[in-house]
């Protein structure tokens, strides 16, 4: 059975001030992460959005342990277009 878990970094200062979430399958990183971002000088703000990032760690983690959600699904290669024209030959 995989091991699903977080790592939480503070923001690269490109990026802004806050916090990165990183998810993680087997200590393999799973490829996209969430940025929770504050202004500079709310020190408070910093905390909050660090738990709000922890609880969405935690929250992830339990989802992928019960198996509740199917964050792999299969996509199409396309998207179909509304206002693509569609013909189909019939002999």
């Amino acid at each position: 059975m995989p091991r699903y878990s977080f790592k939480i970094d503070p923001c690269p200062q490109e990026d802004g001030y806050g916090w990165v979430l990183r998810y993680f399958e087997d200590d393999w990183e799973i490829p996209g992460y969430e940025i929770f971002a504050v202004p500079h000088d709310v020190e408070w703000m910093k905390r909050v959005e660090y738990e709000n990032a922890k609880f969405s760690g935690e929250l992830w983690v339990e989802e992928m342990v019960e198996g509740g959600v199917n964050v792999v699904e299969a996509q199409a290669e396309s998207e179909p277009d509304p206002g693509q024209l569609s013909f189909k030959l019939e002999r």
